[in-house]
């Protein structure tokens, strides 16, 4: 669950991902009496979530069962205040940048339960950490052209140019009328996306393992749930000996909510099948493009608190890719269109047959 991106100003220097808030607790403890002492493994469960506070509840079950929690967070020295009581909650909210202020502040209360209660609650995101030095270095006068010696901060660099040059395509193919130049702005933004995801997951794991090395109990590593790949990744690292438990804990949310798993929007499906090198055939690349269009011109996209309905945005998932994965091609042309042109979200759902959303 990613917090948020600390505001370019707030810290002079960015912190290594290397770096954490809290201290490892000691590997194995020395035996008593010559007794033999009972070691447990390394064991971690891999945990795949949103950004939704409808999965806070399940996910802190999951964090009080380990001995350390691994947060999809860049270390920064005000996560490390706020962890240790120093620094408000709200406080730190002002230092971050994010999207959902309810989620990240229930988050950031759990983090600071959890680790007053003994479990060490540690952040890792190199890549951001690496992101973060790369625009403090350019915004202190520095050139890209700096970072093409830097082995670390250069192959970040170029992923998230070539992401960020195609999302700006993207942008520009969208103010135009041309839907076929559209779609193809979408399907090259994805391959980019896809293969930034991979470098984020290849740098997490690395620095995951490395910290450890000298570790044997039960450690929780959050990720978000397009980052299956990095359980790909762990196995690679990690010695043979430890123990990889995946936990899909938007499946409990969706079976909660009454469907079978977790559904994936068709533009998360298209993004997956360029994670695992599996590009699906130009015409299913179009259709799950075109879906996706239409899928963020319907979907609630602000936080819905749960309320008579404990998984709120699991049902609005439910209903907005239900009615989008029934439509075909020339389908999603038809009502992209129509679509477009209607400014309020209420106006485009009513068009659509959904029902209104609170706010919309």
């Amino acid at each position: 669950m990613t917090i948020g991106i600390r505001v370019a100003a707030s810290v002079s220097q960015p912190p290594e991902e290397e770096k954490t808030s809290i201290p490892i607790p000691k590997a194995i403890p020395t035996p008593i009496n010559n007794q033999r002492e009972i070691v447990m493994p390394l064991t971690l469960t891999l945990a795949f979530s949103s950004h939704r506070p409808e999965i806070l509840p399940l996910a802190e079950k999951q964090m009080t069962r380990h001995d350390q929690v691994v947060v999809e967070e860049p270390p920064t020295p005000e996560f490390a205040r706020m962890l240790a009581g120093e620094l408000p909650v709200d406080d730190y909210l002002l230092s971050v940048d994010f999207e959902y202020p309810d989620f990240v502040r229930a988050t950031a209360r759990l983090l600071r339960r959890l680790a007053a209660g003994g479990i060490a609650v540690w952040a890792c995101e190199p890549f951001t950490a690496r992101l973060m030095a790369i625009h403090d270095h350019l915004a202190d006068g520095g050139r890209p052209s700096d970072f093409e010696t830097d082995g670390r901060l250069w192959p970040v660099y170029v992923a998230e140019r070539e992401a960020t040059g195609r999302l700006l395509a993207f942008y520009n193919a969208a103010a135009g009328d041309d839907f076929d130049r559209l779609l193809a702005a979408v399907c090259t933004f994805a391959q980019a996306d896809a293969a930034r995801f991979v470098l984020r997951d290849r740098l997490r794991a690395a620095a995951i393992a490395e910290r450890l090395k000298r570790f044997d109990g039960r450690v929780y590593i959050e990720a978000g749930y397009l980052h299956l790949r990095l359980l790909r990744c762990l196995r690679r690292r990690l010695p043979k000996e430890a123990v990889i438990r995946p936990r899909f804990l938007l499946r409990d949310v969706y079976r909660a909510a009454g469907q079978q798993s977790h559904l994936y929007g068709p533009g998360d499906r298209l993004t997956l099948a360029f994670i695992f090198d599996r590009p699906p055939a130009p015409h299913r690349q179009k259709l799950l493009a075109a879906r996706s269009l239409v899928y963020n011109r319907l979907i609630v996209k602000d936080e819905i608190a749960p309320g008579d309905d404990p998984f709120p945005d699991a049902a609005e998932e439910i209903r907005v890719i239900g009615l989008v994965d029934r439509l075909a091609l020339p389908e999603c042309r038809r009502l992209y269109e129509r679509l477009r042109g209607l400014k309020p979200l209420a106006a485009r759902r009513r068009l659509a047959g959904l029902p209104a959303a609170d706010g919309a």
